[in-house]
């Protein structure tokens, strides 16, 4: 458990960087399913008088394929921290452990550039970028790999408001595109179906 909590906290460190923190804390956590739970969780006593916030801690929308995640702040006078995800799974298989990579878009600060963040299994080539490929208008976009842990490794980059938007009026689905631990190319197939719906809420949440 101690190894998995030092893992945890080494990708969240470079989560804040990315600025996308719900992404990995939620694919962590699916990673971490079979682990032992710590004392706290469900199923142990909670001690009587223990405070309950008047809103929830977290929330989620769900668009067509995308979903708008919220994180409630820390502190009482921080701001929620919200993004638009995608998370992809195993033909046939919804469970947790079935998930084979998720793509968020998100930023840190309200007035920051967009950060799309990708997390792809551990048997990926590091020295080979992911890229993010659409069917119609742009380029692919290069992601910088920026740590990887027993779940997973995380991927990220700016974004402009104009790329965020090209994604949302696709009509056909991207693609993800890596290298595996064996050097084999390999393309996950993003839906953009819903990304525009949930943009526009994401955008009244900044």
């Amino acid at each position: 458990m101690d190894t998995i909590l030092k893992n945890i906290t080494a990708v969240v460190r470079f989560a804040a960087y990315a600025g996308c923190i719900i992404v990995v804390c939620f694919f962590i956590a699916a990673s971490a399913g079979n682990a032992q739970q710590p004392k706290g969780a469900m199923g142990a006593k909670v001690p009587a008088g223990s405070s309950v916030p008047s809103s929830p801690e977290r929330t989620a929308a769900s668009f067509g394929d995308w979903i708008l995640r919220c994180e409630a702040p820390g502190t009482a006078q921080g701001r929620r921290i919200c993004e638009v995800a995608q998370v992809m799974s195993a033909q046939g298989q919804n469970s947790p452990i079935a998930q084979v990579a998720q793509v968020a878009i998100g930023r840190p600060v309200p007035m920051d550039s967009n950060r799309l963040t990708v997390v792809l299994p551990a048997n990926v080539t590091i020295p080979a970028k992911p890229q993010i490929a659409i069917a119609k208008g742009g380029t692919p976009i290069d992601l910088v790999w920026q740590s990887c842990v027993p779940g997973g490794c995380l991927a990220s980059a700016t974004v402009s408001d104009e790329a965020v938007q090209l994604f949302g009026v696709q009509g056909e689905p991207g693609r993800i595109v890596f290298k595996d631990a064996a050097g084999r190319d390999v393309a996950l197939q993003l839906s953009f179906r819903g990304l525009a719906q949930a943009l526009a809420a994401l955008a009244k949440e900044n």
